[in-house]
């Protein structure tokens, strides 16, 4: 891996270097997606069928957790032999 400066930036890949040349920033944020955050409207990559169906279900960011003050206890795993 080879490291360039081009138009004063730092460019690490060869795509990197292209935008530097045509005068834009490589580094610079995503404008459709600036703070990096994932795409809620995307379908999954893998659903689960038969017994493993709903597996894949993930509670979105911010929703409440079990196992918190009115909760269910969190689960305990007994390591004793």
């Amino acid at each position: 891996m080879s490291v360039t400066v081009v138009n004063g930036y730092l460019c690490t890949t060869c795509s990197e270097a292209a935008k530097a040349r045509s005068g834009q920033n490589p580094h610079a944020p995503n404008p459709t997606n600036p703070n990096g955050q994932s795409d809620s409207t995307q379908t999954p990559a893998v659903v689960f069928g038969g017994s493993l169906t709903g597996q894949n279900a993930v509670a979105p960011v911010g929703a409440a957790q079990p196992g918190g003050p009115g909760g269910s206890p969190p689960p305990t795993v007994d390591i004793t032999v």
